[in-house]
């Protein structure tokens, strides 16, 4: 369901560029030939942006698209990489709850205080719930890297390494 969940937002992540895309070019355009910037592009774009990062962080930790530097680990044996990818991976979930958390009260503070764009007037607590909810995606599926992660760092001694990000990876 998670990795349903993050090939979901990953599309609408590749949607949201092909929009902010064509967006910009328009308003290229729009200055260039007839001297009319159009302000919705930069009301819209940052809302696009938002959906761009936050939409596919977590389909992109699930392939392995993350950048990693693994100039020290890879000489390690691999029960040592296992044990070290466990601490690594607690820490980046402790750090994406309190991110989640910080961003979550933000977008709940803008709803109380009714908040609006200065442009097109929309609520800006809806753009900004995107980023605790793309994060939490993340989350989520490291918490499921974590768990095999565990098993492995606790199993039988030969199969103690990394374990890939998801499950279809391996």
């Amino acid at each position: 369901m998670i990795g349903t969940a993050s090939r979901a937002a990953a599309l609408v992540s590749g949607l949201a560029t092909l929009v902010l895309a064509l967006l910009i070019s328009f308003d290229v355009l729009m200055r260039y030939f007839f001297n009319r910037p159009q302000l919705i592009v930069d009301e819209v774009g940052p809302f696009l942006l938002l959906l761009v990062i936050f939409g596919a962080a977590a389909q992109t930790y699930r392939v392995g698209g993350h950048v990693r530097m693994d100039l020290v680990t890879s000489h390690l044996p691999p029960a040592a990489r296992a044990w070290l990818r466990l601490l690594n991976l607690a820490l980046g979930l402790v750090f994406l709850a309190v991110v989640i958390w910080v961003t979550t009260q933000s977008a709940l503070t803008a709803y109380r205080y009714g908040r609006v764009s200065a442009v097109l007037l929309y609520p800006l607590w809806v753009p900004m719930l995107m980023i605790p909810a793309g994060l939490l995606l993340l989350a989520l599926c490291m918490v499921g890297t974590f768990r095999r992660q565990l098993r492995a760092a606790l199993g039988p001694w030969d199969r103690r390494d990394e374990v890939p990000p998801s499950p279809e990876a391996e």
